[in-house]
């Protein structure tokens, strides 16, 4: 039998989620789902169950699906049994087929246009037709989310173990406890609020440090922001120079307050609100120990914040200087630093093994979606 592609408008309707302003939730047995996923609870649903929820503006495209009742908010469509007469299983796969993460046309925030997607065409089998597809997608791609899940453990593991060498080094140096205030020769934030916003940022000129930049003892290069030359003189006194060491004063759920990392040569640079330039005796420490230990989960310990998987958190300067560190002798921390950096460069070959297998199982993930739901696969249905 020959199936005629049809646009979705003729399958499904999108329907729009609800504002609710996180002021506005009261802790319920309701998930409340944005265009990323569960963003909290709530005591109401807006939706019935089996639904698709849509990412329409952030994370754009985004196909979820939840067997039970959800509030989806207003960056999300939404499509429950209100909403279409399929199969709601074999539309939830039907629609990752259509890649619609790839459909966004808005210059500034991205967006997914519900005209846009209606106009996507797909291949609409009887619903047992529909249902024997979703049974078979439900069982194949729980194989291969097992084998992504067991991949990014690994990578977690291997995570923790570097951290945790690095962690029993300094315990074994019996280092004396010392507060941050006693390395440092200076420690500054950058400055924030109305002194410049992403508007002033142009494509060229002196590079300005910014949250995401600051890594755990590394720095991330990606993203990096730039500013005109005669707005950085007027800052000047925010400059960082190779070598300092950086220090994120806020934290998120991947990346706690606190982490660090020594400064590559910017050229003319300067740190943003949030962020810490400091300036370190050298006589006394080594700047790349410092970067290390602050970012380690020890270092995250002492500042008084949670480590990775942690909420939202925030330091200030007198938090900084006020934090005791062990420090061992300056002779052992190089030493520290360099077993660090070897142990450090094979677990980032391993991630990055690891990390290839991932986007290889991703891969496969929806290609086995598309084959299955274009008919190129052929699935029984039940007698």
């Amino acid at each position: 039998m020959t199936f005629v592609p049809v646009q979705l408008r003729r399958v499904a309707r999108f329907a729009y989620g609800d504002s609710l302003a996180d002021a506005l939730r009261s802790d319920g047995p309701v998930p409340v789902f944005g265009s990323n996923g569960p963003v909290g609870t709530h005591v109401v649903a807006n939706t019935t169950a089996p639904v698709i929820v849509v990412g329409r503006k952030g994370s754009f495209g985004k196909v979820q699906f939840s067997d039970h009742p959800v509030f989806a908010i207003d960056t999300t469509f939404y499509v429950d049994e209100t909403c279409t007469d399929a199969d709601i299983r074999w539309l939830y796969y039907a629609l990752q087929s259509l890649r619609l993460d790839e459909l966004s046309e808005d210059v500034g925030v991205p967006g997914l246009s519900r005209e846009k997607a209606y106009e996507q065409r797909l291949l609409v089998p009887p619903v047992d037709k529909q249902r024997a597809i979703a049974d078979y997608l439900d069982r194949e791609t729980a194989r291969v989310d097992a084998l992504i899940a067991a991949k990014q453990r690994m990578v977690k593991l291997l995570e923790v173990r570097f951290w945790s060498a690095f962690t029993q080094r300094v315990f074994d140096a019996s280092a004396r406890q010392t507060q941050l205030r006693r390395v440092l020769t200076s420690l500054i934030d950058g400055p924030f609020g109305s002194a410049f916003s992403s508007s002033d940022y142009v494509d060229e000129g002196p590079a300005v440090v910014r949250l995401g930049n600051i890594g755990f003892a590394e720095y991330r290069h990606a993203d990096q922001a730039h500013i005109p030359l005669e707005l950085f003189e007027r800052f000047r006194a925010y400059q960082v120079l190779k070598g300092d060491l950086l220090i994120a004063g806020l934290g998120d759920d991947k990346n706690h307050a606190g982490r660090a990392c020594v400064a590559p040569d910017l050229g003319d640079g300067m740190v943003k609100g949030k962020c810490f330039r400091g300036r370190v005796d050298l006589g006394r420490c080594s700047t790349e120990f410092l970067a290390l230990l602050l970012s380690s989960p020890l270092g995250a310990t002492a500042m008084g914040v949670s480590g990775r998987g942690s909420t939202r958190s925030m330091i200030n300067l007198e938090v900084v200087k006020s934090t005791e560190v062990p420090l061992p002798t300056r002779e052992t921390q190089e030493a520290i630093v360099d077993q660090a950096a070897v142990l450090r460069t094979a677990t980032e070959t391993a991630i990055a093994v690891i990390q290839q297998q991932l986007g290889l199982l991703s891969e496969r993930r929806r290609a086995l979606i598309t084959t299955a739901v274009t008919r190129q696969l052929r699935i029984p249905t039940p007698a």
